[in-house]
């Protein structure tokens, strides 16, 4: 797929807006075990999926701060609870966080977005990946920080060693915060460069309801200089006498990262693979979450 056509691929799926899925006849959508479907089709490579495994005690899966998440239950649609805990950021003020942690393996990392020559533990760190989790956020302690943030390509946070970071991510908010989906770096801890974009179309976070995220990047498959970020929601992705996902997906927003274009501090291509996979949620009393799923994909040829 050439420039041009990657440009037509992804204006055609703005105007249509609802997508059917890829497969490789275009025929049905790809469902995983959890009836979630898969807008890309899996590759070789790094899969997780939390289903009904216990979050504070499935391997590679790592909730921040050892808070204890708790089972739910929503009519037939099973969650999991988990309180934010105060935090003060390092970038600067007071707030609160919810956080959890996909390890792609059990390696030390080991290189930094300087050093790094495509990974930044192992080679069987995620590239090419399709992130998804639903999400239901409650009470809002802090409109100018509520937003969810899907973290991606990424390494260990700290001030002992901040180019560890090397993370990109795209973002979803309520209309309070000002801006309802963005794409940013942080290459360095915590050094964060944000780009507000266009939501495709009206929508917003809002308390009390689920919404699903599905955060696609991938490296284009005819020009090393470009990964292409999309973050797709589902506004309503329940059924609400079975629970089971209705797959609604839609895409809210895209940012193609460039190789030398900057985002303000950073000009660096983020096209490695990470080794920690982030959900973060700011601003909130707590959240539920299910159904969360990390894969590495087929880029679209």
């Amino acid at each position: 797929m050439k420039r041009t056509s990657v440009l037509l691929y992804s204006i055609a799926l703005l105007v249509a807006l609802t997508i059917r899925g890829y497969s490789a006849t275009d025929t049905e959508p790809l469902l995983d075990s959890d009836g979630v479907q898969m807008l890309f089709p899996s590759a070789a490579g790094f899969s997780f999926q939390l289903s009904t495994k216990d979050p504070n005690a499935t391997d590679l899966f790592v909730i921040e701060k050892g808070t204890r998440a708790t089972p739910g239950t929503d009519g037939a649609i099973q969650f999991w609870n988990l309180p934010s805990y105060a935090l003060n950021y390092s970038a600067g003020g007071k707030g609160w966080t919810s956080r959890v942690h996909i390890h792609s393996g059990k390696e030390e990392q080991k290189f930094t977005w300087k050093t790094q020559s495509g990974y930044l533990a192992s080679p069987a760190d995620v590239k090419n990946q399709e992130f998804t989790v639903f999400v239901r956020v409650h009470d809002i302690l802090s409109a100018e920080r509520a937003q969810i943030s899907l973290k991606i390509r990424g390494g260990a946070h700290s001030g002992e060693n901040p180019d560890c970071a090397a993370c990109t991510m795209m973002t979803y908010s309520p209309r309070s915060h000002g801006s309802i989906t963005r794409f940013a770096k942080e290459l360095i801890h915590p050094k964060y460069d944000y780009v507000v974009l266009t939501p495709a179309f009206s929508a917003a976070l809002k308390e009390n309801t689920w919404v699903g995220l599905k955060l696609v990047s991938w490296n284009d498959p005819e020009d090393a200089m470009r990964v292409i970020n999309r973050l797709y929601i589902d506004t309503d992705p329940f059924e609400p006498d079975t629970g089971k996902p209705r797959n609604i997906w839609r895409l809210l927003s895209e940012y193609v990262d460039v190789e030398g274009k900057s985002t303000g501090q950073y000009s660096k291509l983020a096209d490695w693979g990470g080794c920690q996979t982030t959900v973060r949620v700011d601003g909130f009393k707590d959240i539920d979450f299910t159904l969360l799923s990390l894969r590495e994909i087929i880029p679209p040829q």
